[in-house]
């Protein structure tokens, strides 16, 4: 069909010139149907050009190479958990079609990105725009406003509700089109209307160079909304029991964290509540609490020593909850330099506190191991628990005492001010922590704050 105005040629029966946007013919929803509709059943090889979502009602030949039958959907367990899991980064394209906005959630078996779709109308909906179109050809609507959808890449197990599955370089993605704000609409009430941050983070672990085995274990959930909302949880944990299970004690320990914090934090916010400062710090305690008991139940179970350090960060939009127990640690370093926010639970400690040492005197002391509260050594444990604001910028390095012990603050604060990618300075302590003689395993994490 050609358009009157600008002469150029569009597809038969399109609404609009999808290149000056004039009303073609007859009105979009007078214009009689295409021949071509979702098929009940058809093959599952995925179109080399941009692909609509299959909720659409009309769609083109490209549309039925990935309908996929209910039956044909993957079961859990054979979606492979050995695929590589690196998260994709910011401007990475999906089959041409979905550009790589943010990672708002990351796990262990998953990652989720926030992605716009470069073909799909914000306006009304309609799936079948394709590349150099600048006007939506169902309604005419400027499609420089990409629309906003959700995809899931997955691990192991498939989401419970998507509109597209597809796979591209063995990797499971999962895509939801988002709900479109509509112009001049207000954000619900208690939600911001833009997220003062966002964060970047890198993590590191190695048994060391006189250990057999990595007791050490390290972890990252983070969640964020578009419209605002800000969670990340952040957790190193050192196993402590040599051959006595302490890597069965730092997992539990965090995995156990992690379910609490999940359904007394994760869960409400994502459904809109806000919890004060004083009731996260209540719930930051109780999932250490719930961690130590899990310990030690297991502990009494196998006859076994084990138990494990734990320092953490929960933030929650522009704030840190510091949690600690043991003498791993959490630093924050900012415009003002390094300062430690934790405190050790050691003897060496102890003997600072009083006098009777010197600060630098830790690093050699003979009982410099020797701790006084650990996850699962006891029932109830009193963990320290801290609350700092975040600005753009800041750092947070948590670190098991392999590291701090190794580098000491001076190589911390020499790696930071040398560089400014996470992960790189993650690797690069590690590196100095087993140059200096990796006298035990070595952990950190270091998440970066940004502005949004």
């Amino acid at each position: 069909m050609k358009c009157p105005a600008c002469g150029r040629e569009n597809r038969l029966n399109a609404g609009f010139c999808a290149w000056c946007g004039e009303r073609l013919g007859k009105k979009p929803e007078d214009a009689a149907p295409e021949a071509n509709t979702v098929p009940e059943s058809g093959p599952t090889d995925l179109p080399s050009e941009p692909f609509p979502s299959p909720a659409s009602s009309a769609l083109d030949e490209a549309a039925q190479t990935i309908a996929v039958e209910e039956s044909e959907t993957p079961e859990p367990n054979e979606i492979s958990a050995e695929r590589n899991v690196t998260p994709l980064q910011p401007g990475d394209v999906l089959l041409d079609r979905y550009e790589i906005v943010e990672l708002i959630e990351s796990g262990p078996d998953s990652n989720t990105y926030r992605a716009k779709d470069r073909y799909g109308c914000a306006a009304c909906g309609f799936d079948d725009n394709v590349q150099g179109d600048e006007y939506c050809r169902q309604c005419g609507a400027s499609l420089e406003k990409a629309r906003q959808v959700t995809i899931v890449e997955r691990l192991r197990l498939e989401p419970e509700h998507y509109d597209l599955h597809f796979e591209q370089g063995e990797r499971d993605y999962f895509v939801t089109v988002e709900p479109q704000p509509k112009a001049g609409e207000a954000p619900p009430e208690g939600q911001a209307v833009t997220r003062p941050l966002r964060l970047i983070w890198g993590r590191a672990t190695d048994k060391g160079q006189q250990r057999d085995l990595n007791e050490d274990y390290l972890e990252a959930w983070l969640y964020a909304r578009g419209s605002g909302g800000l969670l990340g949880l952040f957790v190193v944990a050192d196993g402590l029991g040599g051959h006595d299970s302490g890597e069965v004690a730092s997992r539990l320990a965090t995995e156990t964290v992690w379910e609490a914090l999940r359904q007394s934090v994760w869960e409400p916010t994502i459904r809109g509540e806000t919890l004060q400062p004083e009731a996260l710090e209540e719930r930051l305690k109780a999932a250490i609490k719930a961690a130590s008991q899990a310990v030690y139940d297991a502990r009494i179970a196998r006859h076994s020593e084990m138990s494990s350090t734990l320092t953490l960060a929960l933030i929650v939009d522009d704030a840190a909850y510091i949690g600690n127990v043991g003498d791993s640690r959490t630093y924050l370093w900012n415009a003002k330099g390094l300062q430690r926010i934790t405190k050790d639970h050691s003897l060496v400690q102890r003997l600072v506190d009083t006098g009777q040492i010197e600060p630098r005197d830790v690093y050699a002391h003979p009982q410099r191991n020797v701790i006084y509260q650990s996850i699962g050594d006891r029932p109830d444990v009193r963990p320290d628990i801290f609350r700092l604001p975040l600005a753009p910028d800041d750092r947070l390095i948590l670190c098991s005492d392999g590291l701090w012990e190794m580098v000491r603050d001076d190589g911390l604060e020499e790696v930071l001010l040398a560089e400014t990618d996470p992960q790189r300075a993650c690797e690069r302590l590690v590196q100095n922590a087993n140059l200096a003689g990796g006298e035990d395993n070595i952990s950190v994490i270091i998440v970066q704050a940004l502005a949004a």
